[in-house]
């Protein structure tokens, strides 16, 4: 088990391999090279972020803790709302002018039910630091001064960023879904959950023959609670409330926790708290903890 606290990461320097700038707190990571590595950090996106329409071979999910997030023509992500954005399905363009301000969002990206896997942040960097002195980076486009046989002159720039990190094309895994999943959370009502009391849950959705499964959880002030055991990696994101991890540790609004395969947590909450919950995919055996 690995717990992050918001408040103990620093915000990493402007990124701008989409347009505009926005800047991250990485609170928790994966495992390079395997086909359930992810990322689940806190997201600062500028009024200047644009990104053209595109796709990754990677899942994500989004939730705004302050402000709105744009992801497309009249789609913003308000505070409760959750979004699951599928390998493969288009999305944009993106254009944080349209909402008039910036935001601050919990994204988690991970390997997708193709097991292509993800990409972390420094594979990615070092890449686009090989890339610039064969181009540039503009508007979330890469732009090739001089391509080679077989290279385009212009490509989205995470993909030519991919393909500069595993040496070879990248193939997307067929669609699907033909959008994204956007909920409004805070309409799906919570369910007690049987034999805990002061406690609630909401099932938002099961995705893909991987099982990666979508939820949240509510713990009245004093509530005690046990997760499960389960097959498969979790991720828990405290969005508001304190309380005790095991006694031994603690949560607060915007801490984070990765659980492996089949390990469990106690939960006793000290004020009114809630938390987005994430099933890893699982691809037929359980990841290790280091």
């Amino acid at each position: 088990m690995k717990i992050a606290r918001v408040e103990t990461h620093a915000w990493s320097a402007p990124r701008t391999l989409r347009g505009g700038f926005l800047r991250f707190k990485y609170l928790l990571e994966g495992e390079e090279g395997s086909p359930d590595n992810f990322a689940l950090t806190v997201v600062d996106t500028d009024q200047s972020f644009k990104s053209p329409r595109h796709r990754h071979n990677f899942d994500q999910i989004r939730v705004t803790l302050s402000g709105s997030t744009n992801y497309g023509p009249k789609q913003n992500i308000a505070v409760g709302d959750v979004a699951y954005f599928p390998e493969a399905t288009y999305y944009g363009p993106q254009d944080q002018e349209l909402v008039g301000s910036a935001s601050v969002a919990m994204v988690i990206q991970f390997g997708g039910a193709s097991g292509n896997g993800y990409m972390s942040a420094r594979q990615m960097l070092e890449a686009q630091q090989r890339l610039q002195s064969a181009g540039r980076f503009e508007g979330g486009v890469f732009h090739r001064e001089a391509p080679a046989q077989g290279e385009r002159k212009n490509q989205d720039s995470y993909e030519a960023t991919w393909e500069e990190h595993n040496g070879r094309q990248l193939e997307y895994p067929a669609p699907r879904l033909t959008d994204p999943v956007h909920f409004r959370a805070d309409n799906i009502p919570w369910v007690p959950v049987r034999g805990a009391e002061g406690t609630y849950s909401k099932e938002l959705g099961v995705f893909t023959e991987r099982n990666v499964r979508l939820g949240a959880i509510r713990l009245e002030a004093g509530a005690r609670y046990t997760l499960p055991l389960v097959q498969q990696g979790r991720l828990l994101f405290f969005t508001t409330g304190t309380g005790k991890i095991c006694t031994t540790d603690s949560w607060s609004a915007h801490s984070a926790v990765h659980l492996c395969a089949g390990e469990t947590m106690d939960l006793s909450a000290e004020n009114t708290s809630e938390a987005l919950i994430l099933a890893m995919p699982y691809f037929g055996k359980e990841e290790v903890c280091a």
